[in-house]
């Protein structure tokens, strides 16, 4: 009791640190600003083109290249990422290009491990209409999970999943009576060894795997050495896998140990550290290492990976040892053993509502993209699974306590079937883009003087022309009249590009609208309102607005 309430505080004290330095985290590089931008219309050729990114960009597996709009490649095919500062890809064109439609086409691997690619359109002159650069496809694209990175991920979260959770039962949950009954031993040391088989393949498997994501290059052209070696040597997955294979051995021998000198409580904390350190280093290559605070990032997600292990992997533990419900001898140990889970059940549950809120308002700029998006669909679903394995361990927490083991295998099954669906959902998570490259249209409204309303939407809110519109409501609900001017000026909470204005054109009685390309790179922007009445009463107010790249 004294090492779980010594725990909760742990817990408690890490969430009230972490949470005192939120960061936003995109994932999936996306544009800052490109020169020349999106559907640009330039007097003269540009001398060179350059993208820039919202994280750094990986040494290998990137390219840049332009073409007119015969097909003809006319940049220099000097592609390169800018040496002073590694978030920006540039490349040299070709002298006195002719006034014509040109897309870049680009593709990099961003800090993360996930590719994205995309189209820059922009045009030359403006003397001939049918090359009109609008047409040409421009959305970004990145990389869409495949059944063979679920399968060997999901395989390495299961393998660790009931590592831990194993090891966690022998230090914490389990009372010494069943720690030393046979039964127990005998099944503990065939999840361990399916645990390390497990985890061998899928840690093995990961490095050609990435390979394939990342070059875009199939199954049996990654499996040779140059395309692993320049994995091993130059990306940050790589890095990490070889920690991994280091841990993996390590893990191995200890393993062993803790078999031969039977489960010695020495050997299953070694063993407990090294599986949580093969938990650690998958938070250094998600989501959460592209934010601008790894530090927090990613010991935030490690926190929620951790805690969504030890729940689902120690739900396969309790049902491994099912049996022992059915013995009378080692019922009221078995069930006093879901008592003990439970109460970490309790933390668990509320360290993962945490790091989820938190993950959610990294990566989810508004609840629309909840709906809206392939990220927000799936941490939708995921949340959902979460409430049910939520009841589910609430019924089973239940009948530990009055002692009844009637139906308890259907519900201890049911709330390891949804884990297991949430394991394939976190591993989609991982690997999809996130919502913030998405937001969608924006639209806020803000009270003012005299209870007031202005609303401001702006659409489709990506890089590039948008359209936006203010709506202006009196106190009495009705379209404000007797309006001078209706201003806009857009500043970037990004970096120092200085403030643009915009005068808005009266469509009709309290609605006034322009389009305009004052959104030229995605993150955050502030837009302030400036209203001026004929009888010189001014209206001000500021939106804050997260700007997509797609």
């Amino acid at each position: 009791m004294k090492q779980f309430k010594s725990g909760s505080l742990l817990f408690a004290f890490l969430y009230l640190f972490l949470f005192l330095w939120p960061s936003f985290a995109s994932a999936h590089a996306y544009i800052l600003k490109s020169t020349p931008y999106e559907n640009e219309i330039v007097d003269q050729a540009p001398l060179k083109v350059t993208i820039e990114f919202d994280e750094t960009i990986q040494a290998s597996f990137n390219s840049l290249e332009v073409f007119d709009s015969a097909g003809n490649r006319v940049d220099q095919k000097n592609g390169r990422i800018k040496p002073q500062n590694p978030s920006i890809i540039e490349t040299d064109l070709a002298k006195n290009l002719p006034n014509d439609t040109y897309s870049i086409k680009w593709r990099i691997v961003s800090s993360d491990g996930h590719p994205v690619e995309g189209v820059i359109p922009f045009q030359v002159g403006n003397d001939n209409p049918a090359h009109d650069s609008s047409k040409i496809n421009k959305e970004s694209k990145g990389y869409m999970p495949q059944l063979d990175l679920i399968i060997i991920r999901w395989l390495q979260y299961i393998g660790n999943a009931c590592l831990a959770a194993m090891l966690l039962f022998q230090l914490f949950v389990l009372p010494k009576e069943l720690r030393e009954f046979a039964g127990v031993n005998s099944t503990f040391n065939k999840l361990l060894t399916i645990s390390l088989i497990t985890l061998s393949i899928s840690i093995l498997l990961s490095l050609p795997l990435q390979a394939t994501i990342e070059s875009g290059l199939s199954w049996s052209k990654v499996l040779n050495v140059n395309v692993l070696g320049d994995m091993l040597a130059t990306t940050l997955f790589g890095e990490t896998w070889i920690i991994q294979l280091i841990l993996l051995v390590f893990l191995f021998i200890s393993s062993y140990l803790l078999v031969k000198k039977r489960f010695h409580s020495l050997w299953v904390w070694i063993s407990f550290v090294l599986g949580i350190g093969l938990l650690l280093t998958k938070a250094f290559t998600s989501h959460a290492a592209s934010s601008t605070n790894v530090l927090i990032t990613v010991s935030i997600d490690f926190i929620h990976l951790l805690s969504a292990s030890i729940w689902i992997g120690s739900l396969i533990i309790l049902a491994a040892l099912i049996p022992l419900s059915r013995n009378n001898d080692t019922k009221g140990l078995y069930l006093n053993s879901i008592r003990t889970f439970s109460k970490w059940g309790i933390v668990l549950v509320i360290v993962l509502s945490f790091t989820g809120v938190y993950g959610s308002f990294s990566y989810i700029p508004n609840l629309k993209t909840l709906l809206t998006t392939n990220y927000g669909r799936v941490l939708f679903g995921k949340v959902i699974l979460l409430v049910i394995m939520i009841i589910f361990a609430s019924v089973n927490f239940i009948k530990g306590k009055r002692n009844k083991e009637k139906g308890l295998p259907v519900t201890i099954w049911g709330e390891l079937m949804a884990g297991a669906v949430v394991i394939v959902l976190s591993v989609l998570l991982t690997n999809l883009p996130t919502a913030m490259a998405s937001p969608g249209p924006f639209k806020e409204t803000k009270t003012v003087k005299q209870e007031r309303k202005i609303t401001f939407n702006a659409s489709p809110n990506i890089i590039g022309e948008n359209t936006f519109i203010l709506s202006l409501i009196d106190k009495n609900g009705q379209p404000m009249k007797d309006i001078e001017q209706a201003t806009l000026t857009f500043t970037s909470l990004e970096m120092d590009m200085g403030e643009a204005t915009k005068t808005l054109v009266k469509v009709k009685e309290g609605i006034y609208q322009a389009k305009g390309l004052n959104f030229n790179m995605a993150g955050r922007w502030n837009v302030h309102v400036h209203v001026l009445t004929k009888d010189l009463e001014t209206l001000d107010t500021d939106f804050k607005v997260i700007v997509g790249s797609q």
